[in-house]
């Protein structure tokens, strides 16, 4: 299963974090009785950013640290914009079931968000309201502390702005369908196609399937199918894409294009890519095998047209096989 990939702005707050709780031993004690959990006089020991969970993804941030003779970890998952990930909370309290099986005194699991932010904030043993998180970043340079609570400051407004985005199950769902078909239809018509796998949520506008790749294509050159390709102008398109792309490769994407094919930049022209238009496949009418079986004969088109009109077996630089 593949997770979703966080926010820019979560990064960064992470890493802001993760420096605190390890140069400023007083940082973690102000953020326990932030989360109502007392200073307990705990003392950082390690920080981890991204820790693995045990076969269950990866966390935010594992701080390790001893109260006393105790050893205590702090399991946090940092959420800003996104809503929250499949069964996050049960998979970050299943890891800290098997750390205290492996002789943690004390495992916390703590979800930090903005105040606004409900998800599954009731989920996890504590939280604390990013807000307040902002100020308990202390530092004798004013000029430090002001700078490191402007970046949890401005991730706060950006949410404001953008609100938090939920996960679409029609979606979903509908992309569930599609890679299990894609598995089938490669299987019967002996094809060595290589989709993407199911990512754990999907969005609204999350309408690419890509990368796709097929055996037989350099590695700089990709498939991907636009499920929809906008709001104002029903249809799907597959598009094979070759990037980088040098001078005499994207001439040949132009001169030899299929019949009925759209040639277009590709990566503000770093690449070239050639598309077929299909219809459409939205989260409403949900998934249809005959328009995704076109996509893929479509898809067959496409790589057979390359490998015989679209280049001629040299790659770019900076590519490989």
């Amino acid at each position: 299963m593949e997770f979703p990939r966080k926010s820019v702005q979560e990064v960064e707050i992470d890493h802001l974090l993760a420096e605190e709780f390890a140069c400023d031993q007083l940082f973690a004690q102000r953020f326990l009785v932030g989360c109502g959990l007392g200073s307990m006089d705990f003392a950082t020991t390690t920080v981890i950013v991204e820790p693995s969970l045990g076969g269950e993804g990866l966390g935010d941030l594992l701080i390790q640290g001893e109260v006393g003779a105790n050893r205590v970890a702090l399991l946090i998952e940092d959420k800003i914009s996104a809503a929250p990930g499949v069964r996050q909370a049960k998979r970050y309290h299943a890891y800290a079931e098997r750390l205290r099986a492996q002789g943690w005194d004390a495992v916390w699991t703590i979800l930090v968000a903005p105040a606004g932010y409900t998800g599954e904030r009731k989920s996890y043993d504590a939280s604390i309201d990013l807000e307040l998180v902002e100020t308990l970043i202390v530092s004798k340079n004013t000029r430090r502390q002001d700078y490191r609570r402007s970046i949890i400051h401005r991730a706060i407004r950006k949410r404001t702005e953008t609100g938090v985005k939920i996960p679409d199950e029609a979606l979903h769902r509908m992309k569930s369908e599609y890679l299990e078909f894609a598995a089938t239809w490669c299987v019967t018509k002996g094809l060595a196609f290589n989709f993407p796998f199911l990512r754990a949520s999907y969005y609204d506008g999350d309408s690419w399937v890509e990368p796709i790749r097929h055996a037989r294509l350099p590695a700089h050159v990709t498939l991907r199918h636009r499920l929809w390709t906008s709001v104002k102008e029903p249809g799907g398109q597959v598009d094979i894409i070759a990037s980088p792309a040098d001078e005499r490769e994207r001439a040949r994407f132009v001169e030899n294009a299929p019949e009925g094919a759209i040639v277009s930049p590709f990566s503000r022209g770093r690449g070239v890519q050639v598309s077929l238009r299909l219809p459409e496949m939205r989260q409403a009418s949900g998934f249809n095998r005959e328009t995704t079986s076109a996509a893929f004969s479509a898809m067959s088109e496409l790589v057979d047209w390359y490998l015989h009109n679209g280049h001629d077996g040299r790659l770019p630089e900076g590519s490989s096989r």
